[in-house]
Formats: C-alpha cells, sequence, structure tokens
C-alpha cells in the first residue's frame, strides 16, 4: 500500500507540542488511540507498516493485519507477525517468564555470553533479581576488562512463559509482549 493513503487510512496528522519541535513540524497520530507513529517528514519510516497493511486497532508498536491475519509487534529494532499456533518459546523475544524463577533464568541466560568471566544471579524479593558480571580479557572494550556490573531488574508483570497462541487474542498478547521484548 501506498505510504500516504496508508497514514490517511489509519492516522491523523496533528500539531506536534514537543519542546523540541522548534520547526513546528505536524506529527501522526493513531486514529485508533491516538498514540504516536511518526512525524511529519519521516512518512518512509513506516514503510514497512504500510506494506504489511497494519490497518486495524494500530497503536505505538502493534497492530493487527486483516491481509495477513496477524497480529504484529514492532519497535525501530524488529517486527513480527503472530497468528493462532504461533509458538513462545524461551530465547524468543516475545518471551515473558511466568514466575520469579524463569525470570532469574531469563536475566542470567541473558547477561552470561562469551565476554563475561562470571555471572551470578539473586532474587532481590518476589519480583525484583540483581545480576552482577565481571568481564573477562576477551572483551573488546579493554576498559572494560576485570570490571564487575550489575543490574537490577524489576518485574511488575509476569507473563505465560512458554506456550501457544491458541486465539487470535492470544496471538495479540504475544504482539504485545513481542512490542516490550524489542523495545
Amino acid at each position: 500500500m501506498e505510504i500516504q493513503k496508508y497514514l490517511d487510512q489509519v492516522a491523523n496528522l496533528v500539531d506536534n507540542d514537543h519542546p523540541w519541535n522548534e520547526d513546528g513540524s505536524k506529527k501522526y497520530i493513531s486514529k485508533f488511540d491516538g498514540s504516536f507513529i511518526t512525524l511529519e517528514g519521516m512518512e518512509d519510516d513506516v514503510k514497512f507498516l504500510a506494506d504489511l497493511e497494519i490497518t486495524d486497532e494500530l497503536t505505538h508498536g502493534v497492530g493487527f493485519s486483516p491481509l495477513h491475519n496477524k497480529w504484529f509487534g514492532w519497535s525501530h529494532r524488529a517486527c513480527y507477525g503472530f497468528t493462532i499456533g504461533s509458538k513462545c518459546e524461551k530465547g524468543d523475544c516475545h518471551y515473558m517468564p511466568a514466575n520469579i524463577e524463569e525470570a532469574l533464568d531469563k536475566e542470567t541466560s541473558f547477561w552470561d555470553d562469551e565476554y563475561n568471566a562470571e555471572t551470578t544471579a539473586k532474587v532481590i524479593d518476589a519480583n525484583t533479581i540483581e545480576v552482577s558480571w565481571k568481564y573477562n580479557d576477551e572483551v573488546p572494550n579493554e576498559s572494560l576488562r576485570g570490571k564487575i556490573s550489575s543490574i537490577t531488574r524489576r518485574y511488575d508483570n509476569f507473563g505465560r512463559g512458554e506456550w501457544v497462541a491458541e486465539t487470535m487474542e492470544d496471538a495479540k498478547q504475544m504482539a504485545i509482549d513481542f512490542n516490550e521484548g524489542v523495545s
């Protein structure tokens, strides 16, 4: 679908009141929920949405394509479609741990890579994990070698863990989770 035709169908062009908007350009917002789609002059950035014809229930990062009968989730990093039968497995961008133990495994796996000599993780409380790692001598950034870093991650909502979409509402949830996972 042609980009401008697509934007006319799914978005409204409105004033952009952002404080950094010095040139007075406008922004496109979703007709569905008023969420941000793109800026005036940057229409080509949503060409992939027009090509996939994501026209229904379009929000900032999630929408449905009747053409493909799929719910899509996206960010500036990735885009993926989900339908009945779509799977969610550990390691997928849309994988959301079902409990604190699965979250601990997810965070440890994420941070334990070829540049870490040691990775440790611990549960702080029912929703919070702290992961620490020590960079080894192979990390390209020499100033990091031997340094210890850590991150504390709070899970306010747990997901379903590994599962299969049985309904289109399930597929929509996978698209929402994907959007969160790649944002």
